[in-house]
């Protein structure tokens, strides 16, 4: 794919799938039905009533390629390119896709959900990215209309520490990719993604962390730096350019700089949730 060229706007309904994520908005075409209705399934709790008006939408048009690659047994990165009129070029085993300079136009060839889910992590990383925020790969759990994020490598407990807390009836933001980003005039916010466990849901960002596990659970402070090598880590780079790298660690440090860094120590049972609770509920 060497240059982006959409057909004209103005899908019908039933070929254009309306999202909503973290305050994004983004209108999917998919002519092939199969694939269209498994990514409504999908993101069915980001899906919302066409919008014509009023706020920004971005626009991705998925489309079959001519000649179709066999998908690889193990994924990698995307190779990324960087056009000379801005326009971002990934490359992958089994699909290309292009997103326009200012992040409201993309394509992608290939067949199949991952191509579309891939194209669209990107293009609402570099929406958040715009906005000061980040994509993270984290999970991040609600209380009394304020959230914790939590961040680290494979094996954490992520996805453990959100079952823990969804079992003690706490609302799971998202366990798998989190929304982060500062509001004017009210802090940082936090918002599920469709990935995995996500809720089309945001609260205020009162804390930001890595877990680690022991026989007792606590909530600590920890050094912002120790927090941010591994958020920066978690962090979804939105292009591979100087510009990409250094509007991600601006975002890190004022989000260290405004929200408190913080470690959590649990064990797996019902003490971790109490705990967060109790964090979160004196802000």
């Amino acid at each position: 794919m060497h240059s982006l060229s959409l057909p004209p706007e103005g899908p019908t309904e039933d070929a254009a799938l309306w999202l909503r994520i973290a305050g994004w908005t983004g209108v999917v075409e998919v002519g092939d039905a199969g694939l269209r209705d498994s990514l409504r399934r999908m993101f069915s709790r980001f899906v919302v009533s066409p919008r014509r008006e009023g706020s920004e939408v971005a626009r991705l048009v998925a489309v079959a390629p001519a000649r179709a690659r066999p998908a690889p047994v193990i994924r990698e990165l995307p190779r990324v390119l960087l056009g000379e009129d801005g326009a971002l070029r990934l490359a992958g085993e089994d699909y290309d896709a292009t997103l326009s300079a200012d992040g409201l136009q993309a394509q992608v060839e290939g067949q199949g959900r991952f191509p579309v889910e891939t194209v669209l992590k990107v293009m609402l990383a570099r929406a958040l990215a715009r906005r000061g925020g980040l994509l993270v790969h984290g999970v991040a759990v609600a209380h009394q209309g304020r959230a914790a994020l939590f961040t680290g490598h494979s094996g954490a407990g992520k996805s453990t520490l959100g079952a823990l807390w969804a079992q003690a009836g706490g609302q799971v933001l998202s366990d798998e990719l989190v929304a982060v980003w500062p509001e004017p005039g009210q802090g940082w916010r936090a918002a599920g993604t469709p990935w995995n466990v996500g809720q089309a849901a945001e609260a205020a960002l009162s804390a930001v962390g890595t877990l680690a596990w022991d026989g007792v659970s606590r909530w600590e402070p920890q050094a912002a730096g120790d927090v941010g090598r591994m958020l920066l880590v978690n962090a979804l780079l939105p292009e591979a350019t100087p510009v990409g790298r250094g509007g991600l660690l601006g975002a890190a440090g004022r989000l260290l700089s405004e929200v408190s860094p913080v470690r959590l120590v649990f064990a797996r049972d019902a003490s971790a949730a109490a705990v967060i609770q109790g964090a979160l509920a004196n802000g």
